[in-house]
């Protein structure tokens, strides 16, 4: 009988079950991610833009009791938020108008601020996520271990998940706490209630197809500036192609004498910046434009799925060689 047997043997030990397996993977990665110091001063700075849409619910509650504030919140919605009815509706019914001009605020704080902070944190995190596993061939530990290519996808997903919640769920909730603790009663949970379950489906439209479509630039390169400057590139010259086509199509129609549209809504799948905004709006009710959501849903959905195959084909071929 061998005094020192090294082949493979069986697991003795007990199994944790698969569904918990991603949040070991999560937790490791959120703790070191954690580690990294210009990371939470960019947690703490992405706080700051919560205090203007504060503001402006703080102003609309207590306009009741004086009359100024109202104006403005009248000002503030018909001028930035470019909501003119709205504004006009302030002035008859400005307790119907409660519902909408929290939304508003809340949906412009998703919009602006705190998309443009998701996609620099994004491009900071994800890219490393995979593309560090593969350079230093750490995934063959992962897979070692009794763990399929989903649970180590969703493992690493969650990591992104969380510090995104961190900066765009979480102060959103706290934006309508706030509105709920300033307003005169109670009464209006029930005229808002609608609101958090919108801040969540807002979040997962933002959250899901931007992560997935980062880690799969990681995932196909083990050198993470690479997925960086991919995934910085799809944002920005996406961005640059709308705002150039657009702006031709508006020039177009004013130098034309007969009837021209421009189509907006064909131009922006080509942005995921103004493809996510067009579908938040929608999410939160606010859908300004005459053009279907569904070209964009259809869009966002496949580039989730899209990414989430191409990923598990790369891990599945590697774990293959």
């Amino acid at each position: 009988m061998a005094i020192h047997d090294l082949g493979y043997r069986t697991w003795d030990g007990v199994r944790t079950k698969g569904w918990t397996r991603p949040l070991y993977i999560a937790s490791s990665g959120v703790a070191l991610v954690w580690r990294r110091r210009w990371l939470r001063l960019m947690l703490m700075l992405a706080w700051l833009p919560i205090f203007v849409p504060a503001l402006g619910i703080f102003a609309f509650e207590y306009s009741s009791t004086e009359p100024e504030m109202l104006q403005v919140v009248i000002n503030l919605v018909g001028g930035p938020l470019q909501r003119p009815d709205l504004a006009v509706q302030l002035m008859t019914d400005r307790d119907g108008a409660r519902h909408e001009v929290w939304t508003l605020l809340i949906m412009a704080f998703f919009r602006y601020p705190q998309l443009s902070a998701m996609v620099l944190l994004v491009g900071l995190i994800a890219p490393m996520l995979i593309s560090y596993d593969l350079r230093s061939r750490a995934y063959l530990l992962y897979f070692s271990r009794p763990l399929h290519a989903l649970h180590y996808m969703m493992g690493k997903a969650m990591v992104v998940w969380f510090f995104l919640a961190m900066i765009v769920t979480v102060p959103a909730l706290t934006l309508y706490l706030i509105g709920v603790m300033l307003s005169p009663n109670l009464s209006v949970v029930h005229q808002t209630w609608d609101i958090p379950v919108r801040i969540a489906a807002a979040s997962i439209v933002l959250l899901v197809p931007t992560t997935i479509l980062a880690m799969c630039y990681s995932a196909y390169t083990s050198e993470s500036r690479y997925a960086s400057f991919s995934w910085f590139a799809t944002w920005i010259l996406g961005f640059v192609a709308y705002q150039i086509l657009t702006f031709m199509g508006t020039e177009f129609r004013r130098g034309s004498r007969g009837s021209f549209d421009v189509d907006y809504d064909r131009w922006r799948l080509l942005s995921p910046y103004h493809a996510l905004g067009k579908v938040e709006a929608w999410v939160f009710g606010l859908d300004p434009t005459a053009g279907s959501v569904l070209p964009t849903l259809i869009l966002l959905s496949g580039v989730t799925f899209l990414g989430i195959f191409l990923i598990r084909r790369r891990l599945i071929a590697l774990l293959s060689i």
